[in-house]
């Protein structure tokens, strides 16, 4: 694996989320509790931002059309075939770090 940093842990309060930007993919950094997750950024029933949707236990809700995903395996209770694509993430100190690959 191959981790870069993306994010501070100062800069993500527990129960938001922070859009992270690299090589063109949109990326939503989430943090719940003191554990921090990543998934695409991108709804996939119409690319709403999820970085920008209301998190809600475990779930993100899309702002658009309030579609939900599980912050935490990207899976959705709308259907067993939805899923976003995740990131492992792990904490290095102060330092959020994703593994894009």
């Amino acid at each position: 694996m191959s981790f870069i940093p993306v994010a501070k842990v100062h800069e993500i309060p527990p129960g938001s989320a922070k859009l992270i930007e690299i090589n063109n993919l949109e990326i939503a950094l989430f943090r719940l509790g003191d554990e921090f997750y990543a998934t695409s950024n991108l709804c996939l029933h119409q690319a709403g931002p999820l970085a920008e949707g209301r998190i809600d236990g475990e779930q993100v809700i899309c702002p658009w059309h309030h579609w939900r995903f599980n912050i935490k395996d990207g899976t959705s209770p709308l259907s067993p075939k939805l899923k976003l694509k995740t990131y492992p993430v792990k904490r290095e100190e102060d330092e959020i770090l994703i593994d894009l690959s």
